[in-house]
């Protein structure tokens, strides 16, 4: 049976939510403001499904990305993921902004082997990782580092994510992981827990207690 999954991304700013059903992508809503995450993340989810005609009984699995991006968008994200999956007794399943952005790319099209997905981790870093199009697969784990070591990942292909284009490679005018490419992904492979995954540890420091 076809899967119908919820899918939701809030880790690097803009917050989206998207449906799969009936083997594509069925609704989609977006909110590019994100200091608005928290509080119109549950909104957004409900105006999705009655977009794509359905409940929360509908549904099999829900996916969010975890990370690496912002520690609170990755935590507000992660949090109502999790809630759902619990509440509605369905499979939660995670995966990176980086395999995201890569697998939005990929889904252009494109006559290129190599897809590299860069976002600015700030501080003058960057997260980066190189994937195949064609199986579409990560090609190696993802990294901190500088551009110059994201560039030495690929002779050329596509680039995706917001980091200033390299030399060699072709914009792939994908510049943050959405919940539409999220849906995609999720309905063609398994996914990981639903926990964060930062890289770098948070500027601001939560009790140990805290959620992990």
């Amino acid at each position: 049976m076809a899967p119908t999954l919820l899918a939701i991304d809030t880790a690097t700013g803009p917050c989206s939510v998207a449906v799969w059903k009936d083997g594509r992508v069925a609704a989609y809503v977006e909110n590019v403001k994100p200091t608005q995450q928290s509080a119109s993340l549950m909104p957004m989810v409900e105006q999705a499904l009655a977009e794509a005609g359905i409940t929360y009984a509908a549904l099999s699995g829900v996916a969010c990305t975890t990370g690496p991006g912002s520690f609170t968008g990755i935590r507000v994200g992660l949090a109502s993921a999790s809630g759902i999956s619990f509440a509605a007794g369905i499979a939660g399943m995670g995966f990176t902004t980086l395999e995201v952005l890569a697998f939005g790319a990929a889904a252009k099209g494109g006559d290129t082997s190599t897809i590299l997905a860069v976002l600015n981790a700030g501080k003058g870093e960057f997260y980066f990782q190189a994937f195949s199009a064609l199986p579409f697969a990560a090609m190696g784990e993802t990294q901190l580092g500088t551009l110059e070591q994201a560039a030495s990942l690929a002779q050329g292909g596509l680039q995706c994510g917001n980091a200033p284009l390299l030399p060699g490679f072709t914009d792939a005018l994908v510049p943050f992981p959405a919940a539409d490419a999220l849906a995609g992904l999720a309905a063609t492979r398994a996914g990981g827990a639903l926990r964060p995954f930062y890289i770098r540890d948070a500027d601001a420091k939560l009790p140990t207690k805290a959620l992990r």
